[in-house]
């Protein structure tokens, strides 16, 4: 049977590549292909770098969301001047022991952006997911030498970010290289930066936003894009890793797909066209999953080629979605236990759960 897995990841658990990992180990004796995906999160610079010979990794030091240094990677293709940056790798979730989105900031995304514009990059993408920060972006840019004041004229610090405290802007030390290149976003979201669908109401909670200060946060964001010249603040991806996106809006950036960006690197349309299954799946499988997640985009995919999905997760309500191909969502969990169980164990419990439905997929009548 010819089975393309293409696993999301679990976040804070199993990338991309140790999720099809660990289904690959129950599918023996079946022709698999592995197709290493992401929505513009976790896993975008390991899809890149696995899909693109001519690509490398560039490890340097960077300050991280909470002020601390650390080794972070960026994906750069000389002959193209193509430089790839996932947000998650500085100002990621998984990165953190406890959240504190009034501090945070994206300033690390912004020192990676110099370092690759100080390598000749002419494109720059960047994945954008599994963020901690709540900065609107505003680290990014005083990384790239925007000054942001307060309403003495002092220049507020970075870290923690003091958004409610900007008056105004000065773009003078603007990196000269910065309007210069091809800006790219990619994304799994399209939400704009402020309003109910906005950062604050739809992933503030998640990065330790208080339900009781959601509102006062929308409401400092939008202050905060009040100071800008240019009105970007309901763009679709404005919203995206607490701001990021908006912040790359000013600077020009075109909001592009991040799972469309990955199939098309990926080739996975052709995979699919000789396919009897898809597998895929996620660590939370909700609404929000039908909102551009990537095991929903994938699925609609295959299910345009006549391929039936499966989706794994670790917690989904839900148990098929037939509109989009898939035809039954297994939770990996088989027995009770905690949270911080199923993290650990997340591999051996994925693997198990394939290897209880191979049975049933092996019988199933093909397409």
């Amino acid at each position: 049977m010819r089975i393309v897995v293409a696993m999301d990841s679990f976040k804070g658990s199993l990338s991309s590549m140790e999720a099809n990992q660990a289904v690959l180990r129950a599918l023996e004796g079946h022709e698999v292909t592995i197709i290493p995906i992401s929505d513009g999160g976790e896993g975008f610079l390991d899809a890149w770098i696995a899909t693109h010979a001519e690509g490398t990794i560039i490890e340097e030091n960077v300050v991280c969301l909470d002020g601390i240094e650390r080794v972070a990677r960026f994906g750069f293709e000389p002959s193209t001047r193509h430089a790839v940056i996932e947000v998650a790798e500085t100002a990621g979730l998984t990165l953190l022991a406890h959240v504190d989105p009034w501090r945070y900031s994206s300033v690390g995304v912004g020192q990676q952006i110099v370092q690759a514009l100080e390598r000749g990059a002419k494109i720059i993408t960047i994945g954008l997911g599994g963020s901690g920060t709540m900065d609107g972006g505003k680290g990014l840019l005083e990384a790239l030498g925007v000054r942001f004041l307060d309403a003495n004229g002092a220049v507020l610090s970075t870290i923690p970010h003091r958004l409610e405290e900007v008056a105004s802007i000065d773009w003078s030390g603007l990196h000269p290289r910065a309007r210069e290149v091809v800006w790219r976003m990619s994304s799994d979201v399209q939400n704009p930066l402020i309003g109910g669908s906005g950062a604050a109401y739809v992933f503030g909670p998640q990065k330790g936003l208080a339900a009781d200060v959601v509102k006062r946060y929308d409401r400092i964001l939008n202050h905060y894009a009040n100071c800008f010249e240019v009105d970007r603040r309901a763009l679709p991806g404005a919203g995206a890793a607490g701001g990021i996106g908006f912040a790359l809006l000013q600077l020009g950036a075109t909001y592009v797909s991040g799972i469309e960006e990955v199939v098309s690197w990926s080739k996975l349309e052709e995979q699919l066209e000789k396919a009897d299954w898809l597998i895929t799946g996620e660590g939370k499988f909700d609404a929000q999953s039908f909102e551009g997640k990537a095991p929903y985009g994938l699925a609609r995919l295959a299910h345009t080629r006549g391929v039936p999905t499966l989706v794994f997760t670790g917690q989904s309500d839900y148990t098929s979605h037939m509109e989009s191909g898939i035809v039954a969502i297994f939770p990996i969990v088989s027995r009770i236990m905690t949270l911080e169980e199923a993290i650990w164990e997340a591999a051996p419990l994925l693997t198990n759960a394939v290897q209880r439905v191979r049975h049933v997929i092996e019988k199933a009548p093909r397409q």
